[in-house]
């Protein structure tokens, strides 16, 4: 097996994101992560686990530009649950084959709006966390485990 090589290894710094269609040039990072919902199960004195179900969950990182999400918690006020689309798309030119690495998640809720976030001398970040159905994340494309040559 050869030696993988450090300019292999992805960076974030060639990620894009979009929201709902409209790419989000201001953002910094994003995570989204399943987790998996167990319950205990006692079968003689061991304690063991049983799936149960999965939950979706993340954070978009954003430099802020822009005044983003008010409007969710505009049309929130009026009784409506404001759900999204969030694309991301990990196109970094040393990656194998030149792949990339495409997700996609619909029905995206917010769970907090950080509208204001900010203090002297530092630049404004905002991080907003959410929640989704882990049935409605797509992998578009993704980068396939080879061989290193």
């Amino acid at each position: 097996m050869a030696k993988l090589m450090a300019n292999r290894v992805l960076s974030g710094s060639f990620a894009e994101i979009w929201v709902d269609g409209s790419r989000v040039a201001e953002a910094s990072g994003i995570h989204l992560s399943v987790k998996v919902v167990r319950s205990d199960v006692q079968i003689g004195m061991d304690v063991d686990s049983k799936v149960i179900g999965y939950r979706g969950e993340g954070e978009l990182k954003l430099r802020q530009v822009f005044t983003r999400f008010y409007d969710v918690l505009d049309r929130a006020r009026g009784g409506k649950d404001v759900r999204m689309t969030i694309t991301t798309a990990l196109k970094d030119p040393d990656s194998m084959g030149g792949a990339e690495e495409r997700y996609s998640v619909t029905g995206v809720g917010l769970d907090e709006l950080p509208l204001i976030n900010y203090s002297t001398g530092k630049i404004n970040e905002q991080s907003i966390k959410f929640r989704f159905n882990p049935s409605e994340l797509r992998n578009l494309s993704g980068i396939a485990v080879t061989e290193v040559a």
